[in-house]
């Protein structure tokens, strides 16, 4: 608790009114002088026992300490009130000192004498009339005592009470202390006795005269100011009104001036009725000011808001025709428009000549985000949080302070609540904590969350609180699910670092690499100024980069296989999102989370399932992507159509080399699969549920069905109608546009033969013979609209015994009109038993040929 520290000071001078002390103390001073004063001689005959029988050394000794008075008082006392001082002196410091008398007593008779005289007393003077008083006394009788000086001390004034002995105390109400002690060790006597001398805040001014408030330190604002010159205006009859009062005020209180000028100015502004108002302002002038300087801050945030408003486009375009004088006269004139709006901007906050005290009232009201956030604890003595904490030591050096602040005291432990040990950690993850024995009360608390679970976490904490452990934690956490066997699978996974800047990139690189050796884990740095080929990418297990270097690489397509890897992302310093970068941060926030939610979104359109728990992983990814593009989904952002358009490029070399392996190998249906395959890619259709005739743009699931009807089911048939025949099959659909998508596919016929070789005979060859038949069309390009890229068409001419399943020979052509070629058959007639030859399409579905070698 709070509590008054009692001066003696502010007491004496609380309850009174400086004029009305005043001129009470010159009336008190002029009765005395009137009713008890002496003549010189009298004087004398006062301090001297027997005057006129006085020897002469007596009056000698006298004289000297009228003298050493006159020199005390340096002419600063008026005439009639010297006999008083004489007297004061000859009475305070006559007589013989006594063995209890010590400094503090003679220190007492100073400041009594200096009370009376009004201003203080060098001590050499001081010193002078106190020996030759009390040497005055010695020559006197000892027996005719100080009756006739001390007599006049009980005699003192009219009302017999010395001045200021009528003052009550009052418990001052400006000092606080935090008081560990209780309360009635330091003021006695119940809490209503102890508080009848203080005044609510809300008292004002009574009989001209202000009263002390006990002023809650947390309610000193620009409404207290306004009441307070409420209350001088009704009562003092000030000429001003209470805001031009106020204002007044407060132009004064955040003026520059010593605080004796300001307080001179106050008076003049109040009156000299209201000096306890001006006490009082004083005293709280830094929250006054504090609370000016919010209301100008929060002014002037107002106003740069509203200059600094979005301005719309200009589409137009100015010429403007000047001379070089001109020219240059324009610039002077710009140079001096930024010199004066750079001067405004730095300008001192305090100038109040254009604001009014209502809206300073307002403005100084109105809190900034920053305390509402913080706020300033509960309870009438808690402190804000601007406030440095106690203990705190300042040191005044010449150019600078330094500013001792003493350690918060560590809470204690709550109920339940321990350290983890880093010994119940995992035997991997103790490698990366060498040299600690526990973890924090931070790492503590979050720990069950980092290291077991895959929840997303946001850390606020103070810089040195251990975030950087919360992220090794967090790294360990990870690491550990793709620990296997005692096998680290390092193609499986890959973290990702974010720092704010390059610097800082290069300082956790080194940090992490260093304890995450023993793991063999791999670091690298990622930005600018340190570029990976994709090799280092594929060895490299901790990426550290930067925002902007992160942004680039996930916008990238080819860069696809990598982001997909991406298991953990550890952004540092994350507040920067209300900075300039934060747009950054959040789009790579924001494209993190969105992968894994359009795949689960993804996954449930499509007709075969893929692992839910594995939605993150590239390949479940690319999975998906291929699913969407054979069903013909519509897929839910731009960059999936970015994969998509990645994927299908890259996967066409893959399926070849597949087909490729399976030919090899001899083995018939794998290597037509295959190319079913790369047929489905090129078309987006399913090879076993989708008609060849979704391969027309213009084709309908009504057209479809009217068609299936009739036994046509593939383009190939329709190719082989006769023109004449169209119109008759579609039966009222459009035949025109139907032909004119018939003509972006060809029409080949295959003519064979089978030749003895001429150079052994035991041998036999097939000779093949391709033809196109649509004449009209010229162009070799594959008609895909639904592959992102352009490709020429190509056939595969398939040998082999379906039956067995057997391949015999494969040959990959190209056909622009005509093409003659041939292919080896096997020697011995058994084999040539249930042999065809197949042709296909790397490109169309149902255009598949087949010819049995046997009958020809």
């Amino acid at each position: 608790m709070l509590i008054q520290l009692p001066r003696l000071t502010s007491s004496l001078r609380d309850p009174c009114d400086v004029d009305q002390a005043y001129l009470r103390r010159k009336a008190i001073l002029h009765n005395r002088s009137t009713v008890n004063s002496l003549p010189r001689l009298e004087l004398a005959r006062t301090i001297v026992h027997q005057w006129d029988e006085a020897s002469v050394e007596v009056r000698q000794a006298y004289k000297q300490f009228v003298g050493a008075v006159v020199e005390l008082v340096d002419g600063e006392v008026a005439t009639d009130e010297f006999q008083e001082v004489a007297l004061t002196v000859y009475r305070l410091f006559a007589g013989p000192l006594q063995e209890h008398e010590d400094d503090s007593g003679v220190g007492e008779k100073k400041l009594q004498l200096q009370k009376l005289m009004g201003y203080p007393a060098s001590d050499a003077n001081l010193h002078k009339v106190a020996s030759l008083a009390q040497r005055l006394f010695k020559l006197q009788p000892a027996d005719h005592g100080r009756s006739s000086v001390f007599e006049r001390e009980l005699n003192a004034g009219e009302d017999g009470v010395e001045f200021g002995a009528d003052l009550i105390f009052q418990p001052p109400s400006r000092f606080l202390v935090d008081s560990l002690l209780d309360n009635d060790d330091l003021l006695e006597g119940p809490p209503s006795s102890r508080h009848d001398g203080w005044h609510d805040l809300d008292h004002g001014y009574s009989n001209s005269t202000y009263h002390h408030a006990v002023v809650d330190r947390r309610k000193l604002s620009l409404e207290w100011l306004s009441n307070a010159c409420d209350r001088i205006v009704k009562e003092c009859a000030s000429q001003l009104s209470r805001d031009e009062l106020a204002m007044a005020i407060c132009r004064v209180l955040n003026s520059d001036k010593p605080g004796e000028e300001i307080a001179g100015d106050l008076l003049d502004l109040v009156g000299v009725s209201a000096f306890e108002a001006v006490q009082d302002l004083m005293l709280h002038r830094k929250e006054l000011v504090d609370a000016i300087h919010q209301g100008l801050l929060m002014l002037k945030s107002d106003k740069t808001a509203s200059n600094t408003q979005l301005r719309m486009p200009s589409y137009g375009t100015q010429v403007t025709v000047q001379t070089e004088s001109e020219r240059q006269i324009d610039k002077l004139r710009r140079k001096e428009e930024k010199r004066y709006k750079r001067g405004a901007e730095n300008r001192v906050e305090d100038d109040l000549s254009a604001t009014n005290f209502s809206s300073l009232l307002r403005a100084s009201e109105r809190r900034s985000p920053i305390e509402d956030l913080f706020g300033h604890g509960q309870g009438p003595n808690s402190l804000a949080v601007t406030a440095l904490p106690q203990g705190t030591l300042r040191k005044h050096f010449k150019g600078y302070e330094e500013v001792i602040i003493p350690p918060t005291p560590t809470a204690p432990m709550k109920p339940g609540e321990k350290l983890i040990e880093i010994q119940e950690l995992d035997g991997f993850a103790q490698a990366a904590f060498r040299g600690y024995k526990s973890l924090n009360r931070i790492q503590s608390q979050i720990f069950q969350t980092t290291y077991y679970t895959n929840e997303n976490i946001l850390v606020c904490a103070p810089t040195g609180a251990g975030k950087t452990n919360i992220a090794m934690i967090a790294i360990l956490h990870e690491i550990g699910q793709h620990f296997r066997d005692g096998y680290l699978h390092k193609d499986e996974f890959k973290i990702v670092y974010v720092a704010p800047m390059k610097a800082l990139a290069a300082e956790v690189t080194s940090a992490f690499s260093h304890r995450l050796s023993p793991l063999n884990m791999t670091v690298r740095e990622l930005t600018g100024d340190m570029q990976l080929s994709k090799n280092e990418l594929e060895e490299t297990q901790m990426i550290v980069t930067t925002p902007e270097k992160w942004d680039v690489i996930t916008r990238k397509s080819s860069d696809m296989s990598l982001s997909m890897l991406v298991k953990l992302l550890i952004i540092d310093e994350v507040h920067l999102l209300n900075d300039e970068r934060g747009a950054v941060i959040e789009a790579l926030v924001a494209r993190t989370l969105r992968q894994e939610n359009y795949n689960e979104a993804l996954s449930k359109n499509v007709p075969y399932m893929v692992d839910n728990n594995r939605l993150d992983d590239p390949h479940v990814k690319a999975n998906l992507l291929f699913q969407a593009h054979f069903s013909q989904l519509e897929l839910p952002i731009s960059d999936y159509v970015t994969d998509l358009k990645s994927v299908l490029d890259q996967s066409i070399r893959i399926i070849q080399a597949m087909i490729d392996i399976c030919a090899n190998s001899g083995w018939l249906s794998s290597t037509i699969t295959c190319m079913h395959l790369l047929q489905m890619v090129m078309q987006g259709l399913w090879y076993d549920k989708d008609s060849s005739l979704w391969m027309l743009p213009c084709m309908s699931s009504d057209l479809v069905s009217s068609l299936g009807k009739k036994g046509i089911s593939s383009v190939q048939q329709l190719l082989d109608l006769p023109k004449a025949n169209i119109q008759t099959v579609l039966e009222g659909f459009p035949a025109s546009r139907i032909s004119q998508d018939l003509q972006h596919f060809p029409r080949v016929q295959v003519k064979l033969k089978v030749q003895k070789s001429d150079t052994d005979g035991g041998t036999f060859s097939l000779n093949i013979k391709l033809a196109k038949m649509n004449s009209n069309r010229k162009t070799s390009r594959a008609f895909a609209p639904r592959f992102p890229k352009i490709k020429d068409e190509a056939w595969w001419l398939v040998l082999g015994n379906p039956s067995n399943s057997e391949l015999y020979a494969l040959k990959r052509v190209s056909l622009s009109d005509r093409l003659v070629t041939h292919m080896e058959l096997p020697s011995t007639p058994t084999n040539i038993e249930g042999m065809k030859l197949i042709l296909l399409s790397d490109c169309y579905l149902g255009f598949e040929q087949e010819y049995s070698i046997k009958e020809l």
